[in-house]
């Protein structure tokens, strides 16, 4: 069984990834002639699945970093003898590994 998008739902999410304001929003779908708490409520229910869009692309980068800062000290510690990919792996996974954390860290604040 398929599930068809609600083209008004994608018309506002749309418009948000546009930088529309939610008040801009709801004012040009007034003017379209719907009602105006279904244009509240639909555009509230719409803003609420694309932050949730976003927190979890923003959790699923913090657990990358995550994985990747893992495997980074796990290496570091197994090659720690091996002085010419030493500095290659602590300070270069570790760093994209941050790098990944901090950036899921803004996807979902």
């Amino acid at each position: 069984m398929t599930h068809k998008q609600n083209p008004l739902g994608s018309y506002i999410y749309n418009m948000l990834e546009e930088g529309k304001g939610r008040e801009q929003i709801e004012a040009i779908l007034v003017e379209k002639g719907h009602d105006e708490r279904f244009v509240r409520e639909m555009v509230g229910e719409t803003m609420k699945l694309r932050y949730a869009s976003r927190r979890s692309h923003g959790l699923l980068l913090i657990l990358a970093g995550a994985g990747v800062c893992l495997i980074s000290c796990v290496l570091t510690i197994n090659t720690s003898f091996s002085h010419g990919s030493f500095p290659y792996v602590l300070y270069g996974l570790t760093t994209v590994g941050i790098l990944l954390a901090f950036a899921g860290f803004m996807r979902v604040f």
